[in-house]
Parts: structure tokens; C-alpha cells; sequence
């Protein structure tokens, strides 16, 4: 019986994925009832109650990455592109690199949740907070997305609704929120990410020994072997925006509040980047492989083939499911995020500072659920995911980033500088966006004038009260 459904003699993939599915969601909500324990206070429900381990933040840096962009958008980026397609993922692992090396001990040591709390010591008064606060969760509601595109991708490869996955998805993603917290998210996504790893590297280990490097190169132009197969403004639109925005992003803020120790809010971050270099190449290998089995095929759909039909179906199934409830982890992350945004940095820091626990618990509820309506509606209009997650990164580096370091590295920047590098940098996003202005490397531009902005303003302004 059990050799006859690991084939897929009785049940369907799809039929298999809905029921492992159901399971996964049956297994993760133990894990989110037993992270209650660690949720005393609505800071708890966003900090872990500052539980993290080094194992655990490792993993879910990892896990952050795996279940999205970096599985199906690496794989679709290399069916298109072949190697190069990997500077997706590899940007990813150089960001929290970089954090780790850069940032971490110095937000662990401060005591930091979110950029706002720097902002709040650095420049006081509530105009930057206010900007950063806002832009965070406009910038997470697109980083939602991308992750509901991963469940539509699922979905609609496996025979199902597409459409109907990114509802679903988001609609568990909300469920789990409302009962696992900031550690059930890390936790859960630890888990989750081990298993798509096993499962891309078995469905990689079939397609080698299947059909060897030879049937790549015979079935592959030569440009599919270059790391740069594109022109540049491709290239940094797949590497800049990561490793800028992770610098600013609420989840290395949360992760880094969330750990045990200074040790593990560093290294944490460090391994689970270095991590993340070699398997950044796992999706880009198995999306040749599919290029060459599916020559009529789009980018974005060898994956699923490949899962579908080349790996046994019990195998398939559970790997689906594993990056249906990824990205179910990393949603509930990003909830944390724009609840610590909204609950903790603008309702409590700035207009109701003696808020009670329940009355921030249920602004919490609401939040939530507005995030999940918004990110679905612009999931639904939108198709490719990297390119939704480089937005995501590039509006929050552009508002943010030159505020924070010309805050810590230059003793005369000030909030004026800081606001209208907001403006600046968030202005130029939007132009470059929406069509109205065709900037050149669009994603990463906005940082310049954002950053002559908070020079230039901050030099201006000296003698001037700080708002």
C-alpha cells in the first residue's frame, strides 16, 4: 500500500499535496500553541519573548529565503538565464552576511525592535519615525505578495485554482498568525526549510544521475553557462536591492530582539547567509534541467514539472506542501513586522503610549487582517515574483538606508535630512514604478538622491530645531 502511493497508484499529486497540506497545518499550529509559552505581553507575541537560539535563527534566516523567490523564482530565473540565475539567491545569502558582519551586535546591543526605536534615539521628535513606520509596512505588503505568488505558482501546477492559492495561502497565513507568534513563525519556518532542501536536493540528485552534465550542455545555449548572462542593470536589480534592504529590514530588527544572546543574533544571521550561497545554485540547476526536458515550456513552470512528473509522487507531494507552508511562515513573519511597525512604533510610541495589552492584541488582529487583503489584491494583478520582492527591497532601502548610516557613521545628519531623504528616495521609487520617469538601474537609483537629500538638508538645517 505505502509502494503504491509513494508511486501516485492511488492518489494524485495534487490530492496527495492538499492532504500532507492539512497535516502540515495540523503539526504547525502544535508548534504555534506551544510557542504561547513564550508570549506573555504583546512585545512577546514580536520578540519571541527573546527566546531564539543560534540553531533557530540560522534556520529561519534560511527559511526567510527558501520558501519564494529563492525556490521558484531561482528556478524560473534559471530556465531563463541558466547559472547567472543563481545572483538571485546569492545576493540573499551575501545580505545577511553582511548583516551579520555589519549590523547585528550593533542592534542586539541597543536593545532595538525596529529601525523606529533608533530613529527615536537618534533624531527624537516623530516625523522620521513616522515616515520609517509607514514605508515598512507598504514595502511588506509587496513582500507578502511575492510569497502568495509562490502558492499560486503551486497551486496552479499541481491542477488547482491558482488564483484559489494565493486566497488559500493567505487566509492560513492569517490563521497561524493569530495563533503561533513571532516563535512559531521561526520555528516553523526552520522545519519547513529543511524539508524543501532534502526535497530540491533528491529531485537534483534524480535529474544528475538521470541524465549527467552532458544533456545540459547539449540541450543548453552557451550563454547558460556564464554567471553573467545579462546586461547590468539586470545584474544589480538581483543582487543591490536585497543586500541594501536587509540593513533596514524589521525582520533582522525582530530576529536580532528575538535572540537569546548576542552570539546568536550575529552568528545567527552569518551562518544562515553562508548557508544560502551553495544552495542558491540548487533551484538554478534543477530550472536548466527543466528547460531542457520542456523546451516549449516558460520559465516559470519547468519546477513544478519537474516535482510533478520526475520526482515519485509522495515525494513531490510533500515537497509542495513544504513550500506552501514556507511561505505560510514567512507570511506570519511579515505580520510580525507590520504589527511591530503599526502596534508597537506608532500606536504605542506615539499616540496611545499607555495602551493595554488586549486593546494592542486586537489593533494587532486588524492590522493583520488589512495586510492580507491588500497583498492579495496586488498578488492577483502581479505575475513575477523576484521582480515583486526587488520592489519591495528597493522601496524600503531607498526610504530608509541613508537615514540609518548617515545616522550612525555622520554626527551632523539630523531628522530634516532624514525626512526628506524619505521623500526623496520613496518619490523617485514611485516615478521609476509607475512608468513616469524611465530611470536608469531603476532599483537601485532612488538611493542616490535619497541620499544627496539627507546631506544636503541635514547641512541646511543645522542651527534649525529637530522635528
Amino acid at each position: 500500500m505505502l509502494a503504491a502511493i509513494w508511486k501516485g497508484e492511488s492518489m494524485t499529486t495534487s490530492g496527495m499535496m492538499v492532504g500532507i497540506l492539512f497535516v502540515y497545518m495540523i503539526m504547525t499550529g502544535f508548534i504555534g500553541l506551544r510557542g504561547r509559552k513564550y508570549v506573555k505581553t504583546f512585545k512577546d507575541s514580536i520578540t519571541a519573548g527573546g527566546q531564539s537560539s543560534l540553531l533557530l535563527l540560522t534556520g529561519s534566516a534560511v527559511g526567510m529565503q527558501i520558501g519564494s523567490g529563492f525556490v521558484i523564482g531561482g528556478a524560473e530565473y534559471g530556465a531563463l538565464y541558466g547559472l547567472g540565475g543563481a545572483w538571485y539567491g546569492l545576493g540573499c545569502g551575501l545580505s545577511f552576511i553582511a548583516a551579520g558582519m555589519i549590523v547585528t551586535k550593533f542592534i542586539y546591543r541597543h536593545g532595538y525592535v525596529s529601525l523606529s526605536d533608533y530613529f527615536k534615539e537618534r533624531y527624537g521628535g516623530y516625523s522620521s519615525r513616522l515616515i520609517y513606520s509607514t514605508v515598512t509596512p507598504l514595502s511588506c505588503i509587496a513582500l507578502f505578495a511575492g510569497q502568495l505568488l509562490a502558492g499560486k505558482a503551486v497551486f496552479y501546477s499541481a491542477g488547482l485554482n491558482g488564483n484559489m492559492g494565493v486566497i488559500v495561502t493567505a487566509a492560513a497565513s492569517f490563521c497561524y498568525a493569530a495563533v503561533s507568534g513571532y516563535w512559531g513563525a521561526l520555528v516553523a519556518s526552520f522545519l519547513q526549510s529543511s524539508v524543501i532542501f532534502v526535497g530540491m536536493m533528491a529531485a537534483l540528485f534524480l535529474m544528475v544521475s538521470g541524465n549527467g552534465v552532458s544533456f545540459l550542455q547539449s540541450g543548453l545555449p552557451e550563454s547558460c553557462f556564464s554567471m553573467f548572462p545579462y546586461d547590468g542593470e539586470t545584474f544589480v536589480m538581483n543582487t543591490v536591492p536585497t543586500i541594501a534592504a536587509v540593513f533596514v529590514s524589521q525582520g533582522l530588527f525582530q530576529r536580532c530582539a528575538s535572540a537569546k544572546n548576542e552570539r546568536a543574533a550575529v552568528y545567527g544571521n552569518l551562518f544562515g547567509g553562508i548557508l544560502l550561497l551553495p544552495v542558491a545554485f540548487v533551484p538554478v540547476l534543477l530550472g536548466m534541467y527543466g528547460r531542457c526536458l520542456y523546451p516549449g515550456k516558460n520559465g516559470d513552470e519547468v519546477f513544478m514539472l519537474l516535482i510533478l512528473e520526475k520526482l515519485p509522487s509522495l515525494a513531490g507531494a510533500i515537497l509542495l506542501a513544504a513550500i506552501i507552508c514556507a511561505v505560510m511562515s514567512a507570511c506570519n513573519s511579515i505580520f510580525a513586522c507590520v504589527s511591530t511597525n503599526i502596534v508597537h512604533d506608532i500606536y504605542r510610541g506615539m499616540i496611545k503610549p499607555d495602551a493595554g495589552e488586549k486593546e494592542c492584541r486586537q489593533l494587532m488582529f486588524i492590522v493583520n487582517a488589512l495586510v492580507c487583503i491588500f497583498s492579495v489584491v496586488l498578488a492577483l494583478s502581479m505575475n513575477n515574483i523576484i521582480e515583486l520582492l526587488a520592489l519591495s527591497y528597493t522601496f524600503i532601502s531607498a526610504g530608509c538606508l541613508p537615514a540609518f548610516a548617515g545616522g550612525v557613521f555622520w554626527k551632523k545628519g539630523n531628522s530634516r535630512g532624514a525626512v526628506a531623504s524619505a521623500v526623496l528616495g520613496i518619490g523617485f521609487v514611485l516615478l521609476n514604478g509607475l512608468g513616469i520617469a524611465e530611470l536608469p538601474y531603476g532599483s537601485v537609483f532612488p538611493l542616490l538622491p535619497s541620499a544627496i537629500g539627507y546631506v544636503v538638508v541635514s547641512l541646511m538645517t543645522q542651527n534649525k530645531k529637530q522635528g
